[in-house]
């Protein structure tokens, strides 16, 4: 399934830069023109993600995606013949439609593995996406100059299904054997949702502003040092840091707080604006890089404990949202700040973002009945 995945995610990682390409290229459109389909690709995700996460609760992971393979299959060669005001209602359907990877393997994960490994089964499938997220773009933007942007979408389109039947044909186990037998009304709607749960959401988004902040504020520092060709550098000791802290986080026997981490996470970016060269900049991005993938996975181990199984689906899928709203929020804040200060502005923003919520959600959980502990849940969400 680890396999399964990292296959299925690379097409996934390559979509939103191929469709930008093929919009600035390919039809000779703005960038803020692409910034719109990037949008409406947004706000399906951001619907889309607990969507098909409650389909899974309810229907089974095959039944749940079969409709996003044909979606894939339509939707990406219809983008290559249709003018750019049709790619807008189409690009809120591939996200709207979008095969929910991330949630099918953290669900099969809490099934197929005991809670005394789901930490390091979360942190492996955490160094995996991470490894996708750095060879995607990379294999989109190298179709795209060989062969374009159109020829690009249609390969995304039929690689995305093709990991759509892998995991249709491996059908990991999204429910224990215990739990098929009861009915999907078990848990009443909403009783699954709790104060500590509604942090780690916020927390999700926290997370997704300092990576927000650090792949602009990255892009914006090379392009005032002139160096945009060396952006490999950077990026790759960023990705490299992060799959050392998501493994060494794996190897840890016990749980860590994602506020905690995510407060590390902020601070951490603040800084990474002085780095004035390229290695001093690919430097200042290692801390902050060895703390992206903890963070991440221990948002999604906690959230584990805290939803029944039944919900988790949907659980994991307003997760996804969370980090999709939190980009969003996010972008145009730090944007702004790059414009106004420099890329520096970039960095100190998202890494603010990130380190107010860690407060907040710090103080919050200072109030006893809205702090969760270890002992609060079982393997299956319950209380005790």
């Amino acid at each position: 399934m680890f396999v399964a995945a990292f296959f299925a995610r690379i097409p996934a990682m390559a979509s939103p830069l191929v469709l930008t390409l093929y919009v600035v290229d390919g039809l000779d459109r703005s960038y803020a023109e692409a910034g719109v389909l990037a949008a409406a690709s947004t706000i399906g995700i951001a619907i889309g993600a607990p969507w098909r996460g409650r389909l899974i609760d309810r229907l089974g992971m095959r039944r749940a995606i079969g409709p996003s393979i044909v979606a894939v299959l339509v939707l990406y060669p219809l983008a290559t013949v249709v003018s750019y005001a049709w790619l807008i209602p189409i690009a809120l359907l591939m996200g709207l439609f979008l095969i929910p990877i991330f949630s099918i393997v953290r669900l099969a994960l809490t099934v197929m593995v005991g809670e005394d490994q789901r930490r390091t089964a979360f942190a492996a499938d955490g160094v995996m996406a991470e490894a996708s997220f750095i060879i995607g773009p990379a294999v989109g933007a190298l179709i795209v100059t060989s062969a374009g942007g159109g020829p690009a979408l249609i390969a995304i389109g039929v690689c995305e299904a093709i990991a759509g039947f892998l995991f249709l044909w491996l059908n990991p186990p999204t429910r224990s054997a215990a739990r098929t037998e009861r009915p999907a009304e078990h848990v009443d709607p909403g009783s699954w949702v709790s104060v500590p749960l509604v942090f780690l959401f916020v927390i999700s988004a926290g997370t997704m502003a300092t990576l927000i902040g650090t792949d602009l504020g990255i892009v914006a520092e090379l392009r005032e040092l002139d160096a945009v060709g060396s952006v490999w550098i950077a990026y790759g000791l960023w990705g490299l840091s992060s799959l050392i802290g998501g493994l060494l986080y794996g190897a840890l026997d016990r749980s860590l707080r994602p506020t905690y981490l995510l407060l590390a996470l902020g601070l951490t970016t603040i800084p990474v604006g002085l780095g004035t060269e390229v290695w001093s900049l690919s430097l200042w991005v290692i801390p902050t890089g060895f703390l992206c993938a903890p963070t991440m996975t221990a948002a999604g181990e906690w959230i584990a404990k805290l939803v029944p199984e039944e919900r988790r689906g949907e659980a994991m899928g307003w997760q996804g949202t969370a980090f999709t709203l939190g980009g969003a929020a996010s972008s145009p804040l730090i944007g702004a700040a790059i414009d106004g200060v420099g890329a520096w502005g970039g960095f100190v923003v998202g890494g603010s973002i990130a380190t107010v919520i860690a407060l907040g959600a710090w103080g919050g959980q200072l109030i006893p009945r809205w702090r969760p502990t270890p002992e609060q849940a079982t393997i299956d969400g319950g209380r005790r």
